[in-house]
């Protein structure tokens, strides 16, 4: 099969970001497919252009692993303003642009809702090439822009957007959805059942099977902590991750236990605040790293003693969780510590660590089970076997193929 995929944000290796698409790309290569992947080459993440183009260049084609990139270059921007818009509208004109001069034909189209333009684009594109749509909805929109506080429900684009998602589901051959419970969600608008493909994120068990040398700044920061308990966070510091409790436990926790200390490694709108927030309240147990190609995280969290995540509670999370940390917890075999108040996670179901609502409760349980090696070998074990059985990119390939 020659498959296209359209995601703007999309990332290659030797990056920062979520590549959930290029390590699904390598094994979908290594079944016999063809995988092109169109994407914004200004990382998303680290606010920063990525490629060097040439005077007039709006694209550079790149190859990985056999997994085809058409980079394309579109308005920078460092904040959620006007020139985030303009780059959405930019990476979908030129995306749109360039795949009317590629002579190939796509068996297989997927359009990836990290924004609604995408999407389109792929849908757009599937129909004049021929080939089937498969809409992929990474977030449930406009269900999580308005649960998570986003969005009013009763604003005018969220009617526009339901629409659109609705006109998406109908449109396409496939819905690829990454929570466990978002088939239901799926069905609930009418849609039938068997259209609906639950693919989760998942891991490169490989990479954590080889350690390579971090940069400077993160080695000396870990070197300086790694007699303590360390509980590492990797990824995006936005809202969603409610990383001001994060600091608050830390606060907690610092009052009773000299010895444990949190890493937050990643970059994002929030990270200026939490750092302030640190400072003022003299933190000596939090250090902030920037973000580190995905490559390094087995090596960073090969330093860890455990996981940690923040949730808000909302909503949305009743459709599931698929958050690409917690599966890198798993290939790094670390207990995992949620703050959440879903009563039904993985963490919970196969003994993977422990969540627990409210930041009183979850300081407890971290300097409970810190003092307990044997409690944390038994997390240990069950984390990495979980990750292994269920959420490796070669077994979710193989999942997706089944559908083709």
């Amino acid at each position: 099969m020659n498959i296209w995929i359209f995601n703007h944000y999309a990332v290659g290796p030797n990056s920062s970001g979520i590549t959930r698409h290029f390590d699904l790309a390598k094994e979908l290569v290594s079944l016999g497919h063809n995988v092109t992947i169109f994407a914004s080459s200004f990382n998303h993440q680290k606010r920063e252009e990525e490629q060097n183009y040439g005077k007039g260049d709006y694209f550079i084609y790149k190859e990985y692993t056999g997994v085809k990139f058409y980079w394309l270059k579109t308005t920078s921007y460092y904040k959620n303003d006007h020139k985030r818009i303009l780059n959405m509208f930019s990476y979908t004109y030129k995306a749109n642009k360039l795949a009317k001069k590629i002579k190939e034909k796509p068996d297989i189209v997927i359009g990836s809702l990290m924004h609604p333009l995408a999407a389109i684009l792929g849908y757009k594109n599937a129909k004049k090439k021929k080939a089937k749509f498969f809409f992929e909805e990474r977030d449930l929109w406009p269900q999580s822009l308005i649960d998570l506080g986003k969005i009013s429900p009763n604003n005018p684009i969220v009617k526009l957007l339901g629409e659109l998602e609705l006109f998406l589901y109908k449109k396409a051959d496939k819905i690829i959805v990454l929570f466990d419970k978002a088939p239901e969600y799926v069905k609930q608008k009418g849609i039938a059942q068997e259209k609906v493909i639950y693919l989760p994120n998942g891991v490169d068990i490989n990479r954590y099977h080889t350690k390579g040398e971090l940069p400077e700044s993160h080695l000396y920061a870990l070197e300086e902590q790694k007699s303590k308990f360390l509980l590492i966070y990797t990824g995006a510091h936005s809202l969603a991750n409610y990383l001001e409790a994060m600091v608050e436990i830390a606060m907690k926790i610092g009052r009773y236990d000299k010895n444990i200390h949190f890493v937050l490694i990643g970059d994002g709108p929030e990270k200026k605040n939490m750092i302030k927030k640190a400072e003022e309240n003299n933190l000596k147990n939090v250090t902030f790293l920037p973000p580190i190609q995905k490559e390094f995280i087995p090596t960073i969290l090969n330093y860890a003693d455990a996981g940690i995540i923040t949730m808000r509670n909302a909503e949305v999370y009743k459709w599931g969780i698929s958050l690409n940390k917690m599966f890198d917890y798993m290939a790094a075999s670390l207990p995992i510590f949620m703050l959440s108040n879903l009563k039904d996670t993985v963490i919970t179901k196969h003994n993977l660590g422990i969540v627990t609502d409210g930041i009183d409760q979850i300081s407890n349980e971290i300097l409970r089970v810190s003092k307990d090696p044997e409690l944390l070998q038994e997390y240990s074990k069950n984390s990495y076997k979980y990750g292994e059985s269920n959420h490796t990119w070669s077994m979710l390939a193989k999942k997706l193929e089944s559908h083709f």
